[in-house]
């Protein structure tokens, strides 16, 4: 009997594919009602944001209703925060795969960035219709920059997980500093509030933050009646290409120690 060789794209495959559907499992356990959790988080964060401002007698935020409006930017923030803090225990949460010689680190984490892009995909699938058959009418506005942007918020944010995963264990340290680190960023990257509103002297400042442009363009993309004039796809990109070659160079550098080593010393 003939053995077929596989390519080694096929091997690659056959392995992300694998790491993939473990990480699936390790996420949301054998139940069934583990996966809710994927969508009551954003979905509790919508209902809180949107109770405080019902106090305020406010229906609309630049022009999107409330409701709507915080969706779009809980879903670019979750997607960010929830690659880095996985990636920041990637390694030891799956160091009995290293003893195959095919599977790598980069296939931990790359396959867990993967797993919570579709996450955040398919809860926007449904929060967003959802929220538009409960009467918070949009139109859809530009599809291709609605990729564009997406591709370009993965990709930084996947490059910042290679370099948290990477610094984690090997700076045990690091583990409890970089979740803190990131926390501040939920109330500086758009969640509840447009750039447009953000006073001009302290516009330039606040876009320095590469989740405030994402989720300001990803609010133009998604919705007809909302202009950007603060969002620039060209920074989005170059703060992406900047952190997926850094965190790439840096795991071409480290990468080894995550297996040879444990910590630095």
């Amino acid at each position: 009997m003939r053995i077929q060789r596989q390519t080694p794209w096929q091997i690659q495959k056959a392995v992300l594919f694998a790491v993939l559907i473990r990480e699936l499992r390790t996420r949301f356990g054998r139940y069934r009602l583990g996966y809710l959790w994927a969508i009551l988080e954003p979905i509790s964060l919508i209902v809180i944001l949107s109770a405080v401002r019902l106090l305020f007698g406010e229906n609309e935020i630049a022009g999107l209703p409330f409701p709507v409006f915080f969706a779009s930017g809980i879903t670019a923030y979750l997607l960010f925060n929830h690659i880095t803090t996985s990636s920041l225990y990637a390694v030891e949460s799956n160091q009995g795969l290293f003893n195959y010689q095919r599977v790598k680190p980069f296939d931990v984490f790359f396959a867990r960035a993967l797993l919570e892009l579709l996450i955040s995909a398919s809860t926007a699938a449904i929060i967003l219709p959802a929220l538009y058959c409960l009467g918070f009418h949009f139109t859809i506005n530009n599809t291709l920059l609605l990729i564009a942007v997406v591709a370009c918020l993965f990709s930084f944010s996947f490059g910042i997980g290679l370099i948290v995963g990477i610094v984690g264990p090997l700076w045990r340290e690091s583990q409890k500093i970089i979740p803190v680190l990131i926390r501040p960023l939920f109330f500086i990257s758009g969640i509840f509030f447009a750039a447009g509103d953000v006073p001009e002297n302290l516009q330039g400042l606040a876009l320095v933050n590469p989740l405030l442009q994402a989720t300001e363009l990803l609010r133009e993309a998604l919705f007809l009646n909302y202009q950007s004039h603060e969002g620039s796809l060209f920074v989005l990109f170059c703060w992406a290409l900047f952190t997926l070659f850094l965190g790439l160079g840096f795991y071409r550098i480290m990468g080894k120690s995550l297996i040879t080593s444990g910590k630095i010393r």
